[in-house]
């Protein structure tokens, strides 16, 4: 029973953690995905993208990203683009990054072209982001993505994309941490009453 006690509430506790939802728009799925780097102040990201060209796409012709863009979280003081990509401050608009209004964005050095990309593929963009002060917890950004291709499309205007936790770097929230501070009380207490009954039956 104890164990089976313990066992709940560290599930509770990790999945309050990792509780995150992908965004589906357009029948593309893009997932962020936060992963600690050891310093409190810096987390990594990952904008993961599938579905591209697929049969749930219902756009299609898709080359490419030319740019993305977040909302960024209180204080950050920098952010690492990904590889072949360039950091501008602001959001985006059909043209690409356009540096105005409250994000952060990310264009592509090198437009993609010529190609349409092979259905069902997928995408994946690693950035770092770092803080002055603070912490991520509650971070959940508005996106916009700049799709490039025989359409051109721009999609996805504010809408919101909660990360999840890459497996290391999500702090759980205080009542996940007082929930599973409780669980090992009580844990603690069973064990001691057992330890006293069975001293006293000796």
């Amino acid at each position: 029973m104890l164990r089976k006690l313990l066992v709940a509430t560290t599930a509770l506790v990790l999945t309050t953690a990792a509780a995150h939802a992908s965004l589906i728009a357009d029948g593309i799925t893009y997932t962020l995905t936060e992963t600690a780097t050891g310093n409190p102040l810096v987390d990594q990201f990952t904008l993961g993208i599938s579905g591209i060209n697929g049969t749930s796409d219902t756009e299609g012709g898709r080359y490419g990203v030319q740019s993305f863009a977040f909302n960024p979280p209180t204080n950050l003081s920098s952010a690492t683009p990904p590889s072949g990509f360039t950091y501008f401050g602001g959001g985006l608009n059909s043209s690409g990054c356009d540096g105005t209004g409250n994000f952060f964005c990310f264009a592509a050095n090198t437009t993609p072209t010529a190609s349409v990309l092979p259905a069902g593929s997928t995408l994946s963009y690693a950035f770092d982001l770092g803080l002055s002060s603070g912490t991520f917890a509650g971070y959940a950004p508005d996106f916009k993505i700049n799709w490039v291709g025989t359409k051109n499309n721009y999609d996805l205007v504010s809408l919101p994309l909660t990360p999840t936790s890459g497996g290391s770097g999500t702090v759980p929230e205080p009542g996940s941490l007082a929930l599973l501070a409780a669980g090992l009380g009580a844990l603690g207490f069973a064990l001691s009453y057992k330890r006293r009954r069975a001293a006293r039956q000796r």
